[in-house]
């Protein structure tokens, strides 16, 4: 399991003989569980009434959580929110985004822990069905294949347990966080159904909110993301191949004239060829013969590489030209891989030349 994983962020609460489930939010100082209002109870409890416990993973002993403060109760609305003492793990907190806004026939999962078996946590896949802004709550059913109508019982007592667990859509592999189970529909749990209620009732806790139905604010949100990432990426290629990050970087500056040109070109391809790299070991992996192949043709080009294209120059162009005339001539010789995997495989192996040295330009003084 990884930090990312929902399952992580899911919580038991016992209150005065209730046992319910709840969701762990990171807020801007402190700490919450976010529950239903019912698995408290129908008045708001005593701090020392409530336990509330966490495991790292289903089979592992429960670890009891600090209760600081009731700061939200509303039986009504059935909603809760618990401030918590949680000094332990702090960064997992910080691996899903807030969703107060989201579109129907959404896929969404749930982890909690059920009645009948309140010893671990089970996640449950399922897709939103119609919601209620005006609300703010919605309705969600479990997804085909799973069911509360188990051994001739009320689905209602099957998911008993599972109240207050945490409702999270995932985009661009980061989880968002949307809400909370309140209960089935009816004792018969028709059609698998579950009423829920969206994080809007405790909007004023936290700041950063993602609107997943502004498809607008999700694409500048995704692109923020993907810059983050590849910055942080790039960081980690430079520390770790330094040399291949220098090498590529002067082989650009004998290719461009222009230094600051040369630097984002560079910066550039490193996004690419981390990008190309997840493809070629999938190609490997699902299609070796291929792999194979591609390999053995780059390894046929390496001593023609060295011999005919690795030079010194007396202007830039010359070292650029002799670049895309290789690349040409290799991407020629690779058109037997697959289109779909939407990667220039010749773009690659010229980028991963050039970072190695096997391919040289230098600049005559």
């Amino acid at each position: 399991m990884t930090y990312n994983d929902p399952e992580k962020y899911c919580v038991r609460v016992k209150c005065n003989g209730n046992i319910g489930s709840g969701v762990l939010i990171a807020g801007e100082t402190t700490f919450y569980v976010f529950t239903a209002a019912h698995c408290l109870g129908k008045k708001e409890p005593e701090i020392e009434d409530i336990l509330i416990e966490k495991q790292n993973d289903y089979k592992s002993v429960f670890e009891n959580i600090k209760i600081v403060a009731v700061k939200e109760f509303d039986y009504d609305k059935d909603y809760a929110l618990i401030e918590i003492d949680f000094q332990r793990e702090d960064r997992l907190f910080y691996q899903y985004n807030l969703a107060h806004q989201f579109i129907a026939q959404t896929d969404v999962k749930f982890c909690g822990y059920q009645g009948v078996n309140n010893g671990e946590y089970r996640p449950f896949p399922s897709k939103i069905i119609t919601i209620s802004d005006s609300s703010n709550c919605f309705k969600i059913k479990l997804t085909e294949g799973e069911t509360f109508h188990q051994g001739g019982e009320f689905g209602r007592h099957i998911a008993s347990g599972l109240s207050g667990s945490g409702l999270f859509t995932i985009r661009h592999n980061t989880p968002f966080l949307i809400g909370i189970l309140n209960s089935v529909v009816e004792e018969q749990a028709w059609n698998n159904d579950i009423n829920c209620c969206s994080v809007h009732h405790i909007e004023n806790y936290f700041k950063s909110y993602i609107d997943l139905s502004d498809l607008n604010e999700l694409r500048s949100w995704t692109e923020n993301l993907e810059k983050t990432y590849i910055e942080k990426e790039i960081i980690a290629f430079k520390d770790s191949k330094s040399d291949f990050f220098e090498k590529l970087n002067r082989k650009n500056k004998v290719i461009y004239s222009d230094i600051e040109k040369a630097n984002s070109i560079t910066t550039r391809q490193i996004k690419r060829y981390l990008s190309m790299l997840q493809n070629i070991r999938l190609l490997e992996n699902e299609a070796p013969h291929l792999y194979i192949k591609f390999k053995s043709i780059v390894a046929k080009y390496v001593n023609l590489v060295e011999e005919d294209y690795t030079r010194s120059v007396n202007k830039n162009n010359e070292a650029l030209d002799l670049k895309q005339t290789l690349q040409n001539r290799l991407k020629d010789e690779l058109d037997f891989l697959p289109i779909k995997m939407d990667i220039d495989f010749a773009d690659f192996q010229i980028i991963e030349w050039l970072g190695m040295c096997t391919l040289n330009f230098t600049k005559n003084d």
